[in-house]
């Protein structure tokens, strides 16, 4: 070898090494593209995913509208539809409301937020127990049809 060819070869040598050291390292930390699944596998500590159920979904809107509905004195000023809540779930929040004044009044504010979420967690357990409700909001007003002839 010719003393020029010496220094090429070593360039050669050292540039196959990086690439193949940047290779090696790239090959175990390279993130998916975007879209792409991910391939490692959920830590044994994750949270399992978790969809909220409509029965967790109504005793939660309710319980919230409850506590504001107590600890503001008169209420948001807004109506049920405003609150985001259908005529069944205000029914409930009604209901939980009446039965946590008379437990604050008696017991305290903790006792009063306790029956606050017992009766949400009951009501909407009771409401959504066969799936969602699909009765007609409007069934009370509507004249019963007469058979035809």
């Amino acid at each position: 070898m010719t003393p020029r060819a010496r220094p090429r070869a070593r360039w050669t040598l050292v540039g196959a090494l990086a690439v193949s050291a940047a290779l090696a390292g790239c090959s175990t930390t390279a993130a998916p593209p975007r879209g792409a699944p991910s391939t490692t596998a959920p830590s044994i500590n994750s949270p399992s995913p978790h969809v909220t159920s409509p029965a967790e979904l109504c005793a939660h809107l309710v319980t919230y509208w409850a506590e504001q509905e107590l600890d503001q004195g008169q209420g948001s000023g807004l109506d049920y539809q405003e609150k985001g809540l259908s005529d069944g779930q205000n029914a409930i929040l009604l209901t939980a409301l009446a039965a946590a004044r008379t437990e604050r009044a008696a017991h305290g504010t903790a006792a009063g937020d306790r029956v606050i979420e017992q009766r949400a967690k009951q009501g909407c357990d009771e409401r959504y127990r066969n799936g969602t409700p699909t009765t007609d909001p409007w069934a009370q007003t509507k004249q019963p049809e007469q058979p035809a002839p």
